[in-house]
């Protein structure tokens, strides 16, 4: 992820979650679990793809802050806009992502281009105490092709 134009504004008032979990993978499935029940909540379909999209979102950012920024707090931050979900996950790192390019055997280095596929917009912002990733997930997101998607997972069919 390069540095990009400033994070989705939200105003006081909006519909909007807020978490803070601890630096590790076990947080992961928990923090999965209410989000999708928040997003129910608020009327995303529970087998729709904004729903699906905004979770594996959220879960590869984290993942992304859990690996990359060492230990400490990652807060993670959903809301609302009109029928636009955005995601907010920050760290106490001020190192920026950077894509790369996986191989068909690699174990990770996909999330950054999950992310921007199924994203109307993403970005990162760098904070004087870490960083702060943000991305929108519109209504009906679909990656940028399947080509491209297959190409992401090394030729593996994704389950969706």
């Amino acid at each position: 992820m390069t540095e990009a134009p400033p994070s989705p504004w939200h105003p006081l008032g909006i519909t909007r979650a807020v978490w803070t979990v601890d630096n590790g993978h076990d947080a992961l499935s928990p923090l999965r679990a209410n989000a999708a029940r928040v997003l129910t909540n608020w009327g995303l379909e529970p087998d729709g793809a904004q729903l699906f999209a905004v979770l594996l979102v959220l879960t590869e950012m984290v993942t992304n802050s859990s690996v990359h920024s060492g230990s400490g707090l990652i807060d993670a931050e959903m809301w609302k806009d009109g029928d636009r979900i955005a995601v907010a996950v920050e760290d106490s790192s001020r190192e920026v992502p950077v894509p790369r390019t996986a191989g068909p055997d690699d174990e990770s280095g996909r999330g950054l281009f999950l992310i921007r596929s199924y994203s109307e917009s993403s970005g990162c912002e760098r904070w004087p105490t870490g960083k702060r990733m943000w991305a929108v997930i519109d209504p009906d997101p679909s990656p940028e092709g399947n080509v491209l998607l297959q190409a992401a997972l090394g030729g593996l069919q994704p389950v969706l």
